[in-house]
């Protein structure tokens, strides 16, 4: 047995002696942390039960405490003064609660900091005038609780107590990246999921004082840090959907000659009725990146047959418009236009998606519902779905946890008819709900789409004639395979009673297939991001003649949409109902920093850069505002 009075002395020759107020700023703080984590985990869909979590949650707290330790002590070891270190605490509290406010109100792992969000716009949204004051009073009343408490401080050992806490930092920091190679050998879960999963996970953890300083006051170390750091940066796409350039309003004059010049449908709402009736389920089936010109039937330089279950059957045909162009890509780009109306996908994350589809679809009383077959962490997408108004989002996560689908999920997620069988079962189980649901799988995935079908037959693969190129043939035999899987999965609806009169269905793409070398190779494939996509709407009422070959865009989906279900357009929507009487033809895209913007005869680019006069740069204030019917 070791000498208890030796083991004694060693602890109080190298343990710092804490006193009240450093026991009192650690359980602050670690409530502070607790209420953040907590909401933190809602946002994202983790559970403290699990092993991962939990353990990452545990050495956050532990670590804040230590650093917030660190740094008390060696502050007032460096400048002697209690001011200091007190402003260091209440700036420490002011992030705190900052990252608190931003997590409840949205999210901010879209944003390069926590403190991206943090502008005119989020703090009149979002904070009323008396909460900020409530703020500036907390954080007040903590520097004068900290300044007073501080300063009984003893000053004898400072710089050996904050170097004890610092050793402790980094032994945590130690023990988190040791752990981490664990974490990512997580059997629940393949590695595609664990990695988009870990690396939102290591974001909330963050610590935020270290974040603040990495990526606002010195981002180029920030740049550094996260080059060093053990998590997987490289899960995380680049799809950050922000823009510190844009405006919130209800005040549609200022921008009515812009409007008028341009020919845009905004600010109106003079469609007529279609009186169609009541329906009480939307499905939308998204296609991943299927140009129209993919297809054989509307590309007559492709010397072959295919895709005749579906898109090139006449009488699909005869529903299809073939005129619509891609407004965004890739896919969360073109998803935001489609349900957001606006061609600005940049803004539309930060300012909360105020016009979007699932959320005015949530007021008619419809449960929006997301369901895709790659991991719903991929590039955040569960937040900003999130935050576009969807009640559910399933993901390749929720069908790994069922072992009779694992042996389907490989590549990009999981395979394409087994995602719409399990889409059958859902709107079985909710068949008495309203129900609005978005489907998008991934076997079309550029550039040569799905290669290996492991456990599902489809009829022989299509000749493809004049293609020669091995990747070109791959990409449209998935594209053939595809079309086999909607056919089967609209059958199906069909004979389970869920294709009725009440049902209204939609397939599109979520963009056109973006320039790639496989593409490059298929004669008549167009070699732009922004190309035409098809666009069906299938109900069994009657709608009104149209003209298919109407000049479109992405804008236009949603007032299609809400215009068959007689829903009203909110204002601030760009597009205008493929269904509307005086329809104006014409079609916007974004892609990089240049705007496109065609009507039926010719096509204007605007460099949103360097506008070229006062009439581009009053279309750019346009393009980067949202209009809103309620106070901004």
């Amino acid at each position: 047995m070791p000498d208890k009075t030796k083991v004694t002395g060693f602890l109080k020759k190298f343990l710092p002696k804490i006193d009240a107020f450093q026991v009192l700023a650690v359980v602050f703080f670690t409530v502070l942390n607790i209420i953040f984590l907590v909401i933190a985990s809602q946002k994202n869909g983790f559970s403290i039960t699990d092993p991962d979590v939990f353990f990452h949650f545990t050495v956050k707290l532990l670590f804040d405490a230590a650093f917030l330790l660190f740094s008390l002590l060696a502050l007032k070891a460096v400048f002697r003064t209690a001011f200091i270190p007190a402003l260091y605490v209440a700036a420490n509290a002011t992030l705190a609660v900052a990252d608190i406010l931003l997590y409840y109100f949205g999210n901010t792992l879209v944003e390069r900091s926590h403190f991206a969000l943090i502008t005119p716009y989020s703090v009149t949204s979002f904070v009323p005038w008396y909460g900020f004051a409530a703020i500036f009073t907390f954080v007040a009343a903590v520097f004068a609780a900290s300044f007073f408490c501080i300063r009984k401080i003893p000053k004898d050992d400072l710089f050996k107590k904050s170097l004890f806490w610092l050793a402790i930092c980094i032994l945590l920091n130690l023990l988190n990246i040791s752990a981490s190679s664990l974490f990512d050998k997580d059997e629940r879960f393949d590695r595609v999921i664990t990695g988009f999963r870990n690396a939102q996970l290591y974001y909330v953890t963050q610590n935020q004082w270290i974040d603040f300083t990495t990526d606002v006051i010195f981002p180029a170390l920030g740049e550094r840090f996260k080059v060093l750091t053990p998590v997987t940066e490289k899960f995380v796409g680049d799809y950050r959907l922000f823009s510190e350039d844009f405006t919130v309003t209800n005040d549609i004059a200022p921008y009515r000659k812009t409007i008028s010049d341009r020919g845009l449908n905004l600010g109106k709402n003079d469609e007529k009725e279609l009186d169609l009736g009541e329906y009480s389920r939307v499905i939308y089936i998204f296609t991943e990146s299927l140009s129209l010109e993919a297809l054989p039937c509307y590309n007559d330089k492709i010397k072959a047959s295919f895709a005749n279950s579906f898109f090139c059957r006449s009488d699909i045909m005869e529903r299809t418009f073939t005129n619509m162009t891609t407004s965004g890509s890739p896919t969360l780009q073109g998803l935001t236009v489609i349900f957001d109306s606006h061609p600005n996908y940049n803004i539309q994350e930060p300012t909360g998606h105020r016009n979007s589809l699932p959320k005015i679809l949530k007021k008619h009383g419809f449960k929006p519902v997301f369901i895709r077959s790659a991991s719903k962490f991929f590039a955040n997408e569960n937040l900003v779905f999130q935050n576009m108004g969807f009640s559910e989002i399933i993901g390749r996560e929720d069908f790994f946890a069922d072992e009779n689908l694992k042996k389907y999920i490989y590549g990009w997620g999981l395979e394409d008819r087994v995602l719409y069988d399990q889409v059958v079962e859902y709107i079985k189980k909710n068949r008495d709900e309203k129900l609005f649901v978005s489907i998008l799988g991934t076997d079309t995935h550029p550039p040569a789409g799905q290669m290996r079908y492991l456990h599902l037959k489809y009829p022989e693969a299509p000749k493809t004639g004049n293609i020669k190129d091995k990747a070109a043939k791959l990409w449209l035999t998935s594209v053939d395979r595809m079309d086999f899987d909607i056919a089967g999965f609209i059958e199906k609806l069909d004979r389970e009673g869920l294709f009725d009169d009440s049902t209204l269905i939609v397939v599109s793409a979520d963009h056109s297939c973006p320039l790639n070398n496989v593409t490059a190779k298929i004669p008549g494939h167009p070699r732009s991001n922004l190309a035409r996509i098809p666009f069906i709407v299938l109900t069994k009422r009657q709608l009104p003649e149209t003209d298919l070959a109407t000049l479109s865009d992405q804008t236009d989906i949603a007032p299609t949409i809400a215009h068959i279900l007689g829903i009203e357009k909110p204002a601030g929507w760009w597009g205008q109902s493929l269904f509307a009487e005086k329809r104006k033809e014409r079609s916007i895209g974004f892609d990089k920093k240049f705007l496109y913007f065609s009507d039926k005869g010719s096509t204007k680019t605007i460099n949103t850069e360097k506008p070229a006069d006062a009439s581009e740069e009053a279309f750019l204030l346009l393009f980067e505002t949202v209009f809103t019917e309620k106070r901004p």
